[in-house]
Order: structure tokens, then C-alpha cells, then sequence
């Protein structure tokens, strides 16, 4: 498995690209400005992109998905409790005065607990609320790498100002979500570089008054 980051857009957001196992399959996850690179590197490279998805709903992380469908025809998978966030894009968009266009409605939801296999790679959704009500991540089956949408950021954790954020939701998905992982866990976050478990535990002024050096 392969995981190409595409940065772009007014939010600096993260726009991934993984090539699965097979050297074929692509997964586009969370399409934002950056996502015609992505689609760039979809057509260099003859890969056919199997599913669009999405941690969660909101503005930066849904602006691509349009444009991806439109070039890949590919599936769009949600959880359930973000799709009034994706419904009403148009008033996130408006509220940031920025333009925005009409999503194409997604096509399955996200379950926690039922794993996606795409190409001979496998992730677990993990449901991890706080930063948005649906926010969920992806974490590899068979490699020690999660994508972890905005739930935590090198040095930081996701905003809980925005409508359906929820401080106390957030810190408990970190700390049952995110923190277990093993240590060397690359964490693939929405915004900014990647980082691990172990960096986290150790660094984050977030996190330090929660693992403070034992078992959260």
C-alpha cells in the first residue's frame, strides 16, 4: 500500500490518495482543493479509483468530491450522522464566504466495525466523533498507518467550535481511538504533516494531561 498526499485550498487541507495492494485500485479519501493533483496522478498512472472516502462532512475535506465523481464515477461512502453536514455544504460555504458547488449525494454509508477491502488492502472504520458528530478514520488492517481525518494533528487535535463539535466527544475518541494504537502508528491527519501514536503521546500539549505518560 501506497499513501500520496495532495495539500491545498484556502484551509491547507489534506487530500489522500492511496494505491492499494494490488498496484491497480486507488482510493480516494477525502477529496478537498488539492484533488485535481490527485486525479493527475490517478491518470499517469492507469489506476482506477474504486471509492471516495470521506472522515467526515465538513467544507475543506467534501469541495473535490464533485470533481472526483465526475472523473472516476466511483462510489461516495459517509457515515450517517455527517450527511447533514454534507447536505448543507452550501451554508458551511457560505458561512467561510467562499464558493461551493452542489455535492452528488453519496452512495453507501460508513459502518464502524464492517471493514472496506479495495484492491487486496483492508481498513476498519473506527468511529471517532468530536470534531464532527460522523467523523470516522481509517485504520489499516495489516500495516501500522490510521487516517485519521482532523480527530489529531501533529502537535494539535481538531477544532470543536464548529456546529456538531463536541470538546469532551473529541478528546474521548482520542483517548480510546487513537492513543491504544502502537506507538510507530503513522497517523495521516487532515492537516499539516504526519505524525505517530508515540510522537503524540509524548508531545502534544493536548495529550499530555490525558496519557501523562500511562495507559489513558
Amino acid at each position: 500500500m501506497e499513501i500520496l498526499t495532495f495539500t491545498g485550498g484556502a484551509f491547507v487541507q489534506n487530500t489522500l490518495l492511496v494505491v492499494c495492494a494490488d498496484g491497480r485500485t486507488a482510493l480516494l479519501i477525502d477529496p478537498g482543493a488539492a484533488t485535481p493533483d490527485a486525479l493527475a496522478v490517478v491518470r499517469e498512472r492507469g489506476l482506477k479509483v474504486a471509492a471516495i472516502l470521506l472522515t467526515h462532512a465538513h467544507l475543506d475535506h467534501v469541495e473535490g468530491v464533485g470533481v472526483a465523481r465526475r472523473a472516476t464515477q466511483a462510489p461516495i461512502y459517509l457515515h450517517p450522522l455527517d450527511r447533514i453536514l454534507y447536505d448543507n455544504v452550501a451554508s458551511q460555504a457560505a458561512a467561510f464566504g467562499v464558493p461551493c458547488h452542489e455535492l452528488p449525494p453519496p452512495d453507501a454509508q460508513l459502518v464502524p466495525g464492517v471493514n472496506l477491502v479495495f484492491g487486496g488492502t483492508e481498513f476498519e472504520v473506527v468511529f471517532a466523533p468530536g470534531h464532527a458528530p460522523g467523523h470516522v478514520m481509517f485504520v489499516s488492517v495489516s500495516e501500522p498507518v490510521a487516517i485519521v481525518g482532523d480527530v489529531i494533528f501533529m502537535g494539535s487535535i481538531g477544532r470543536t467550535d464548529l456546529p456538531g463539535g463536541d470538546y469532551q466527544v473529541l478528546m474521548n475518541s482520542i483517548r480510546s481511538q487513537v492513543l491504544p494504537m502502537p506507538p510507530e502508528t503513522r497517523l495521516l491527519p487532515g492537516h499539516g504533516p504526519e505524525t505517530t501514536v508515540g510522537h503524540e503521546r509524548e508531545t502534544n500539549p493536548f495529550l499530555i494531561p490525558v496519557y501523562g505518560g500511562e495507559p489513558a
